[in-house]
């Protein structure tokens, strides 16, 4: 598959994600919460982003293990990342929630997510990196 065919039907599942997760968290939250809608668009945002990225990262393995049988160190490492980020991000934002004694708002709890799910992923980055690199020897 071609990249710009990875990048349409990524961006395409990503699209009706970010529509489908807006509009259903729009509609549940209706009869409690009046503009209901400003949960469902960042709700919206942040499902379609995660699949676009993981969609493509799946179709990229896919593709390597059709060409070559086995996926690239590189996809498996961009694989780990994106997944490290995503758990950082939903464990930070929702502990940020539960715990806060305050009424937190949602961009708060992004901010406290996007916070926490950057450095799990920078970790998994480079101790992936570390792992699979060759060692060095001393001239």
């Amino acid at each position: 598959m071609h990249r710009y065919s990875k990048r349409v039907v990524s961006l395409s599942v990503g699209a009706l994600g970010f529509i489908g997760a807006g509009a259903g968290v729009t509609e549940l939250l209706d009869p409690h919460v009046w503009p209901s809608v400003l949960l469902g668009l960042p709700v919206g945002f942040v499902v379609g982003v995660v699949l676009v990225a993981f969609r493509y990262l799946g179709l990229t393995y896919w593709d390597e293990r059709l060409r070559t049988g086995t996926a690239s160190q590189d996809t498996v490492r961009r694989f780990r990342t994106t997944t490290a980020a995503l758990l950082g991000f939903v464990t930070g934002g929702g502990l940020a929630v539960v715990l806060s004694t305050q009424a937190m708002g949602l961009a708060s709890a992004v901010l406290v997510g996007i916070r926490s799910g950057a450095p799990a992923a920078y970790v998994t980055f480079r101790r992936d990196r570390e792992r699979r690199s060759p060692p060095t020897s001393p001239a």
